[in-house]
């Protein structure tokens, strides 16, 4: 009766008292208080702030993703868990979470199939560390050669400058996952070698100044793009007002064209019809000399054809008198 009673009243007692009230109830061998479990305060982050793409086999971002990881660990101070470093012996409570986390931010930055290939028994951030590693870095040896003409053969096409940069840039990357980096005059060599012909004068400038660098080359050429798409732009602003100006010309002198010949068409058929009124006048006059009796004899009048060609009047014959002593004639 007095276990409950003592029961009853740390009820509103300190901890002490609360740790005293389980030891009558349960013995000694019960632990006074449970300690929660620690919560590490990187595992609830937002693991794609760090690490904004997806490792994959066929996207060709490992260089970039390797960098992004990495980082991300030993901002937390958790590169122990993937270069190498050998764990503790035995393992801790606290290195079991903290590989765990690691593995936690592994699972959410690469794709399924990724993911596949690296599952495992008794997994740990080490392990998938080094199976996507030697994955991503196999046969270095041959992929370098066709990096290498890959990269040797590149050329801008329909690119931009600064897109052109870009490709060359990555290409110089592959080469340098596999072991092969490429300098930086090198780098600048192979920029204008690949350019479009109308950046020739730039070309040429870059490849004589011996301290130019790749990011100053990049400059120059982009520069040069700049000034000649004002200068296109200007020939088509002087073309398109030339244009105009010949619209509205022709459209001017048609009106008048057509003024005009609507005048000299009206003058025309007036001339036309005052002609044959006239003509009718004389019509009939004639008409009246013929019916007076016929008092006139016409005269009548013969053509031959030439040796020309054309038509000859004869002389005009006049009707013979009879002859008395002989037949008509």
């Amino acid at each position: 009766m007095s276990t409950i009673t003592h029961v009853d009243s740390f009820a509103g007692d300190s901890d002490s008292d609360c740790s005293v009230g389980f030891s009558l109830l349960f013995g000694d061998d019960v632990p006074a208080q449970i300690d929660p479990p620690m919560a590490l305060p990187y595992a609830t982050i937002s693991v794609q702030s760090y690490v904004p793409m997806k490792l994959d086999f066929r996207a060709d971002n490992f260089a970039k993703w390797k960098a992004c990881f990495e980082a991300l660990c030993g901002t937390f101070g958790l590169l122990s868990h993937i270069d190498g470093t050998a764990p503790p012996d035995p393992l801790t409570t606290a290195w079991l979470q903290e590989d765990c986390c690691v593995r936690a931010w592994l699972y959410g930055t690469v794709s399924d199939a990724v993911h596949n290939f690296i599952m495992t028994v008794d997994p740990t951030a080490r392990k998938h560390w080094v199976s996507i590693t030697s994955r991503f870095e196999a046969n270095k040896a041959p992929r370098a050669i066709f990096l290498s003409q890959a990269f040797m053969t590149l050329t801008q096409g329909d690119l931009s400058i600064e897109a052109y940069g870009q490709e060359m840039k990555k290409a110089a990357d592959r080469l340098r996952d596999v072991g092969r980096p490429v300098d930086d005059p090198t780098m600048v060599l192979n920029l204008p070698r690949g350019a479009n012909p109308r950046f020739s004068t730039t070309c040429d400038i870059i490849a004589s100044d011996p301290t130019m660098d790749f990011s100053g080359a990049l400059d120059q050429l982009a520069l040069k793009e700049l000034r000649l798409a004002e200068e296109a732009k200007m020939v088509n602003s002087i073309a398109l007002s030339a244009s105009s100006t010949s619209s509205s010309t022709s459209s001017a002198c048609g009106s008048c064209c057509r003024s005009s010949t609507s005048a000299s068409t009206q003058q025309f058929l007036a001339q036309q019809q005052q002609g044959g009124q006239q003509g009718g006048q004389q019509g009939g006059g004639g008409g009246q000399q013929g019916g007076s009796g016929g008092q006139q004899k016409r005269k009548k009048t013969y053509y031959c054809k030439g040796s020309g060609g054309g038509n000859q009047q004869q002389q005009q014959q006049q009707p013979r008198v009879p002859n008395p002593t002989g037949p008509w004639i």
